[in-house]
């Protein structure tokens, strides 16, 4: 027992030498509900020190989230700075800390680093190292590549959350089931479309700009509404759809869509801005309405595991739009935010690192 606990203390200090530096994208001072993307740099910072079940990830890749500008704005103000930014990884365990009994030294992992710590005081996915909970973190599907794994956790979870619970378990047993995805090109959109379809959705019906119809239809979407063209509550069938996701989040979409959910059906978005206003919820109080936040509970690694199921049995498959090296983050940062990527943007990020095993 006593061997044990100098075992796992051991491993906690790999990083706190002296010398221990890697390469990080930190946000660097505050800025009052506003993201500033020229206040996003890639500096110099210590190697993290993995605490009680926590896990040292040598980062291979990740991406750009909208919550990753977003959450400057929300939780900026709680921060210290320089902040440290990015949730999601894909990457190679270097060291474990106490209470670790899944993941060991050597595995290939990837995962979404949200838990509440980590959403709120100390993220850092951005970064050639990372020490994350061990609660978050599974083991890579083989079927992707290290990139694809990076790009992958926050859209593909959060998709899983928002139609886990519009179905009421983990699929969809009615007959003739119909999931309606508003923006199914994007980086959760098109996950979106595939994760309907594995999960039994019999039709699933998207909006999109009209030449991204093509690549929609080869993710499973039936229907393909050209919002350039046509709104889709003029277009669908009064209670024709038994569930919305939302995908874009903008002012009225919950209000638009409540004329075609059907009775008892469900409608969820990625902001809350989409929403529906009272009068809507007045109107139609048998429609379930839900803003899923993937923190916490939602990016465990047991969810994880029902994704990597899926990647592995060809169900679902990640389409990366550009990739970016973390140096060029700013670059990156400002692709997404012009808002019309297809699929995701990812990061490849360990270049360069030094070996962690070099400072214990």
């Amino acid at each position: 027992m006593l061997l044990r606990v100098l075992l796992a203390a051991a491993v906690t200090v790999v990083g706190a030498q002296a010398g221990a530096r890697m390469r990080a994208a930190v946000y660097t001072s505050r800025t009052l509900f506003s993201f500033d993307v020229n206040k996003v740099d890639v500096v110099d910072v210590n190697v993290p020190r993995p605490g009680d079940g926590e896990v040292l990830v040598e980062v291979q890749a990740s991406n750009i989230n909208p919550v990753d500008h977003k959450i400057v704005q929300m939780a900026g103000l709680l921060w210290s700075y320089p902040h440290k930014l990015g949730f999601d990884l894909a990457g190679i365990v270097r060291a474990v800390g106490p209470g670790c009994q899944r993941v060991k030294v050597g595995d290939e992992v990837w995962g979404e680093a949200t838990t509440l710590k980590e959403a709120v005081l100390d993220a850092g996915t951005f970064a050639q190292y990372a020490a994350v909970s061990e609660s978050v973190l599974s083991l890579k599907p083989p079927r992707l590549s290290m990139l694809e794994a990076g790009a992958m956790p926050m859209v593909a979870l959060t998709g899983l959350d928002a139609l886990s619970w519009a179905a009421g378990g983990w699929g969809f047993h009615g007959e003739n089931v119909t999931v309606l995805v508003l923006g199914g090109s994007g980086g959760t959109g098109h996950l979106g479309i595939q994760l309907a379809k594995a999960m039994g959705a019999q039709r699933v019906i998207t909006t999109c700009s009209g030449n991204h119809t093509d690549f929609v239809k080869s993710l499973g979407a039936d229907q393909v509404i050209d919002y350039h063209k046509d709104k889709f509550n003029e277009v669908l069938a009064a209670k024709s759809v038994d569930v919305v996701y939302d995908c874009v989040g903008l002012s009225g979409t919950g209000d638009q869509a409540a004329a075609v959910i059907k009775d008892h059906g469900s409608f969820a978005t990625l902001l809350q801005s989409g929403l529906p206003g009272i009068p809507t919820r007045l109107r139609r109080p048998d429609i379930s309405w839900k803003a899923p936040l993937c923190i916490g509970a939602c990016s465990r690694h047991d969810r994880l595991d029902r994704i990597s199921h899926m990647v592995e049995r060809g169900s679902l498959q990640v389409h990366i739009d550009k990739v970016f090296q973390l140096e060029d983050i700013r670059t990156a940062f400002n692709h997404s935010l012009a808002g019309h990527s297809t699929g995701k943007v990812a990061l490849r990020i360990a270049q360069g690192a030094s070996p962690v095993e070099s400072y214990v």
